[in-house]
């Protein structure tokens, strides 16, 4: 059971309420295709995923992998900004999907062909996708049953920053970094957390409180005893590394630009290929885990999962997309059984 909800099975209704009723890191693999707002169908219009990032990395497991794709880079750059500000894993690949070279019948389309000079701009052949997943880092930072080690700590540096109305641009302002350097974020967000420094600390402090406040009124020598008091804590509760760690089952020689075929149209507008999902649920997951897709569509991540031994769940507003994708796996696990009485 995933709260109400059965495993192996896909629900119609917005994926908002659905994982309303889902409990906190219960999925191991998260794979979203959202609307991409290009007017393909009704469903493509004004989508804002603010609500679902924030909802995604709530029941997204402390190691678990997190995966969207997108055709616009710049969208997709903000929603991976997002998951970290939501307390999210931290971005470890930005993967380019080349349609082009990956479909043979897409070399009829621009092979001997030139760009009309009413285009002004290359053809668009690419989807992206993202990859966020905790580091070796962040791994050391969580205790046996999953809990964020130093989460009293991280709430009292971020709760006290946000109630006197800052932000972390503004914490890099009081501290003097550089700008992208990304230290500030690390006192805020669970993602490679840090304890600042005594001097970097009285510096927020100065910052925070210059118009007469009172904001992290702590002393640094009490959050910097409580920090050693958690980490001697937990360390002796500690499983072995490898089990803290994400999973990544390499799958050898692969880089960051994947080239393949795009899904044949089966009744959904924007269907995936199964190739696409297999390689991101086979290489971040393992056998028995959980995958999540909160627009589950004509059903490519189920199918995908089911065949790899995988347990999975969905939802989609669309009934006939939920039906389609049922029937779609029952179709694939009979061909399936076929096959294995043939051998």
């Amino acid at each position: 059971m995933i709260g109400p909800f059965q495993e192996n099975s896909i629900v119609v209704g917005d994926c908002l309420d659905v994982m309303a009723k889902m409990p906190d890191g219960c999925c191991d693999l998260i794979f979203a295709d959202p609307p991409y707002n290009m007017g393909k169908a009704d469903w493509d219009k004004g989508h804002d995923w603010h609500g679902w990032v924030a909802e995604a990395v709530r029941v997204l497991k402390f190691n678990g992998a997190m995966w969207v794709i997108h055709r616009d880079a710049r969208e997709l750059a903000k929603i991976s900004e997002y998951i970290e500000v939501q307390g999210g894993p931290p971005l470890v690949n930005w993967i380019t999907w080349d349609l082009y070279n990956g479909a043979e019948e897409n070399r009829g389309y621009l092979d001997g062909f030139t760009l009309p000079d009413a285009l002004r701009s290359f053809q668009q052949m690419a989807e992206y996708l993202i990859y966020h997943t905790m580091t070796a880092t962040d791994a050391n930072q969580y205790s046996v049953d999953g809990k964020f080690i130093f989460e009293p700590l991280r709430a009292y540096l971020a709760g006290e920053w946000e109630r006197a109305g800052l932000t972390a641009e503004d914490a890099r302002l009081a501290v003097g970094c550089a700008a992208g350097s990304g230290l500030p974020s690390h006192w805020f967000s669970r993602s490679q957390w840090m304890l600042p420094t005594e001097e970097k600390y009285h510096q927020l402090q100065a910052y925070a409180n210059h118009r007469g406040s009172r904001n992290l009124v702590r002393k640094y020598s009490d959050l910097h005893e409580e920090y050693e008091y958690l980490r001697r804590e937990y360390e002796y509760l500690r499983r072995e590394y490898e089990d803290l760690r994400p999973t990544f089952n390499n799958p050898g020689r692969v880089s960051s630009v994947w080239q393949g075929p795009p899904a044949a149209k089966n009744g959904h507008e924007t269907p995936k290929p199964e190739w696409l999902l297999e390689r991101i649920i086979s290489t971040t997951s393992n056998e028995g885990d959980l995958i999540f897709d909160p627009f589950m569509g004509s059903g490519t991540t189920a199918v995908a999962a089911d065949r790899l031994g995988r347990r999975w769940f969905g939802c989609d507003t669309n009934p006939a997309y939920v039906k389609m994708a049922l029937e779609r796996i029952e179709a694939d696990r009979q061909q399936r059984a076929q096959l294995e009485m043939a051998l």
